[in-house]
C-alpha cells in the first residue's frame, strides 16, 4: 500500500479553499464592493468597470490550474502584511473615504494571494491585479488636478492646428475664440476619460493578444498619447465644423455621435498599434 507523501494530509484542496476564501472575502468587504459598484454606475469615466470585472474573473479562472499546482503551505512571512492591510481597511471604513476603502480592499486581496500562494503565483496574476487598480475611481480632487493641465494642452495644440488650417483663432486658457463663436474645452475634452478607458482596454488586449512584457508595456504606454490625440481631433472637428459649415457639434445628438466617432478612431489606432507589435513579436 502506498504511503502518503509528507505534508499531503495537511494540504487543503485548491477549489474548496478558493471558494471559501472568496466567499469570506465578499462578506467581509461587502461595504467596499457596494461603494465601488455605486461609483461605477454613476460615473461616466468608470462605467466600463462593470464589463471589466467579469474579464478579470475570466483571467483568474484561466490560471486556476497553475494556482492549484502552486498551492501549498501558507507563506507565514506575508501574514503581517495581511493583518496590516485588514487594519487599514477597518480604519478607512470608519473614516468613510471611498477611494481609500477600495485601495485597502485591493491591498488585502494582494496580501491574501501572497499569503496563500506566494510571489510566483502573484506574478502570474499581475495583469488582472493591475486591472483591479485601474478601475478604482480617482478622487475628485486628484481628477480635477490632472484634468486642468490636459485641458490646456488640448486647447493649445488644437489652436495651433486651427491656425494651420487658416482659421483665425485666439486662445485664452482653455477657451478658443473664432470670429463667429467661442468654444470651451471642458473636462470631458481633456482626454482623461478616454485615457482611463484606453488604459483598461490596452491591458486586456495585451493580455490576450501579445506575449512579451515589452510589447504589452508599449501598448499600455501608447494608449496615453492616443487618447490625447483623438481629443485634439475632437476639438478641431467641432471648430472646423462650425467655421466652414455652421454645424454645431457642441450638444445634442451630433455631439454624442462625434464623441462615439472619435472614440472609435482611438480604438482603431490602438488596434493598429497592437497588430504592429504582434508582427514585431513574430
Amino acid at each position: 500500500m502506498q504511503q502518503p507523501t509528507r505534508g499531503t494530509s495537511a494540504r487543503i484542496p485548491f477549489l474548496p479553499l478558493a471558494l471559501v476564501t472568496t466567499g469570506l472575502f465578499l462578506i467581509a468587504y461587502w461595504p467596499a464592493i457596494k461603494i465601488l459598484v455605486s461609483k461605477w454606475l454613476h460615473s461616466e469615466e468608470y462605467n466600463h468597470a462593470l464589463f471589466t470585472v467579469p474579464i478579470i474573473g475570466y483571467m483568474i479562472w484561466q490560471k486556476k490550474d497553475t494556482l492549484a499546482a502552486d498551492h501549498g503551505a501558507p507563506h507565514l512571512l506575508c501574514l503581517p502584511l495581511l493583518i496590516f492591510s485588514s487594519l487599514i481597511y477597518l480604519l478607512t471604513l470608519q473614516m468613510q473615504i471611498p477611494t481609500a476603502i477600495a485601495l485597502a480592499m485591493v491591498l488585502t486581496l494582494f496580501s491574501c494571494l501572497l499569503y496563500l500562494y506566494g510571489f510566483v503565483s502573484f506574478r502570474k496574476l499581475a495583469t488582472p491585479l493591475i486591472l483591479l487598480l485601474v478601475i478604482i475611481p480617482i478622487p475628485n480632487q486628484v481628477y480635477s488636478t490632472i484634468t486642468l493641465p490636459l485641458q490646456l494642452k488640448v486647447t493649445q495644440l488644437s489652436s495651433l492646428i486651427l491656425q494651420v488650417l487658416q482659421i483665425p483663432t485666439m486662445r485664452e486658457g482653455n477657451i478658443i475664440h473664432i470670429p463667429t463663436k467661442t468654444f470651451q474645452v471642458v473636462e470631458a475634452c481633456s482626454g482623461l476619460r478616454s485615457m482611463i478607458t484606453l488604459l483598461t482596454l490596452s491591458l486586456i488586449m495585451g493580455y490576450f493578444m501579445l506575449h512579451s512584457f515589452l510589447a504589452r508595456l508599449i501598448l499600455l504606454v501608447m494608449s496615453v498619447p492616443v487618447a490625447f490625440i483623438v481629443n485634439v481631433v475632437r476639438v478641431v472637428l467641432m471648430v472646423t465644423g462650425y467655421h466652414f459649415f455652421r454645424i454645431d457639434l457642441l450638444q445634442g445628438m451630433r455631439h454624442n455621435l462625434l464623441g462615439l466617432a472619435v472614440f472609435s478612431l482611438a480604438l482603431v489606432i490602438l488596434f493598429a498599434v497592437e497588430k504592429t507589435l504582434e508582427r514585431w513579436e513574430r
